[in-house]
C-alpha cells in the first residue's frame, strides 16, 4: 500500500529526513589533519577552528605528522592538512597531486634543531661539522612519517650532499628518540619544532642533560624562500651556540603550509563549504590563524636573514666553528667517534 505524503504521520516524515540531515551535517564538518600531541601542529590545527568562526563545524585530527597528513588527505579523511612548506611544495611537483590539492596559505615558523650530549656538540662545533664528518656520525629521526623526517630527507637528498653518508636510525616517536640520544645509541636527534617554551619535548631534552644546536645548511639556498633564518630562543632549553652556551641562536625555520582539497574535486555542499573555508583562511591575517601565545606571535613577526651581509656573517661563523671537528670527534672516546 502506498502512503500519501500529505497524510503520512509526523514520525514517518522525520524518519525520512534523518539521513538527509545527517548527510548535510557531515558535509558541513571541516576536518584538519594536525600532528602528534608532542608537537605544535595539533595546536595550530586547533587554532584554525575558532578562526573560521561559527560558519563551520571544525575538528582538528591528531596524526603522526606531515607524511601521515598527506595519506589522510588523499584518503578523503580530511579536507585540510598541515605540512612542512618545503615538503608540500615537493608534492605539488607531481601533476596528479597538484590537480586535486593546493597550498592556500603559509603560516608560522618551525625551527630546525639537533640535540645531543654537550661534549658531542662541542666536538662538531656547528651543523657544518655534521656535514663534513657525516661518515663518522649517526642521527635519529622521530618516526618515518614525521615532518622531522621529511625535512631531514629533503636536505639529505640534495644531489651531492654529504649528509647521504650519515647513518640514520628511525625511532617510534620523540620520547624514544630522546632516550636513544641520552644512551648514546645515536649521536644526535633531528627535530623540526615550533619553539614553544612549554613544549614537553624541550623539557625532556633539558632534563636528560642534553643540549640543542641550530641547523643552517648551505644547501638550503637551493630551496629559494622555503627556509628562513631567524634568531630563536626557548626558555626551558639549553642551547649550544658558537663556542658554548647561548640564550639565543640563529637557525633555519620552515613555514607551515595549509594544504586544501580543491573545491572542484568535491561535489555538492561539500564543495561549497570547502570553497568558503579556503576563502576565509586566505583572507585572514597570519597572526589570527596562529595560537595567540606571545612567543608564537613574536617569532612570526621576526625578520629573517636574506642573502647579503647578515647571512654571510652567519655562514662564515658556522664554518669557522666546525674547523677541527674531525679530530675532536675522534678524541671523544678511546675507540674514536663511535656511532
Amino acid at each position: 500500500m502506498k502512503m500519501n505524503i500529505k497524510t503520512a504521520p509526523w514520525w514517518f516524515l522525520i524518519y525520512l529526513l534523518i539521513p538527509l540531515l545527517s548527510y548535510a551535517e557531515g558535509e558541513n564538518i571541516l576536518k584538519i589533519a594536525g600532528g602528534p600531541k608532542t608537537g605544535e601542529y595539533i595546536n595550530i590545527a586547533k587554532s584554525l577552528c575558532p578562526a573560521l568562526g561559527q560558519l563551520f563545524q571544525c575538528e582538528a585530527i591528531g596524526t603522526e605528522g606531515t607524511l601521515d597528513n598527506k595519506k589522510r588527505l588523499e584518503s578523503g579523511e580530511v579536507s585540510l592538512a598541515l605540512a612542512k612548506s618545503n615538503v608540500a611544495e615537493d608534492w605539488l611537483k607531481d601533476p596528479t597531486f597538484a590537480s586535486k590539492y593546493m597550498i592556500i596559505k603559509r603560516i608560522g615558523d618551525e625551527s630546525l634543531f639537533i640535540f645531543g650530549k654537550p661534549e658531542v656538540l662541542k666536538a662538531i662545533g656547528s651543523w657544518i661539522g655534521v656535514r663534513d664528518n657525516a661518515f663518522l656520525l649517526s642521527i635519529g629521526l622521530p618516526g618515518k612519517l614525521s615532518g622531522d623526517a621529511a625535512v631531514f630527507n629533503a636536505l639529505k637528498n640534495v644531489h651531492g650532499s654529504p649528509l647521504a653518508n650519515l647513518e640514520v636510525k628511525v625511532y617510534l616517536d620523540r620520547p624514544t628518540l630522546v632516550a636513544a640520544v641520552k644512551s648514546g645509541e645515536v649521536k644526535f636527534g633531528f627535530i623540526a619544532q615550533v619553539p614553544n617554551p612549554e613544549n614537553s619535548l624541550f623539557a625532556s631534552i633539558n632534563e636528560s642533560g642534553l643540549m640543542m644546536m641550530g641547523v643552517i645548511d648551505p644547501d638550503m639556498l637551493t630551496f629559494g624562500e622555503t627556509f628562513r633564518i631567524k634568531p630563536v630562543t626557548v626558555r626551558n632549553a639549553k642551547w649550544f651556540g658558537l663556542g658554548g652556551g647561548a640564550k639565543q641562536i640563529e637557525t633555519a625555520n620552515v613555514p607551515v603550509a595549509i594544504i586544501a582539497v580543491k573545491p572542484e574535486s568535491l561535489q555538492g555542499r561539500a564543495a561549497m563549504v570547502q570553497q568558503a573555508a579556503i576563502k576565509k583562511i586566505q583572507e585572514m591575517p597570519e597572526a589570527k590563524l596562529l595560537p595567540q601565545q606571545a612567543w608564537m606571535q613574536e617569532l612570526a613577526n621576526k625578520a629573517s636573514l636574506k642573502t647579503g651581509a647578515g647571512l654571510d656573517r652567519v655562514m662564515s661563523s658556522i664554518k669557522e666553528a666546525a674547523v677541527g671537528a674531525k679530530d675532536r670527534l675522534e678524541n671523544l672516546s678511546p675507540s674514536g667517534a663511535n656511532k
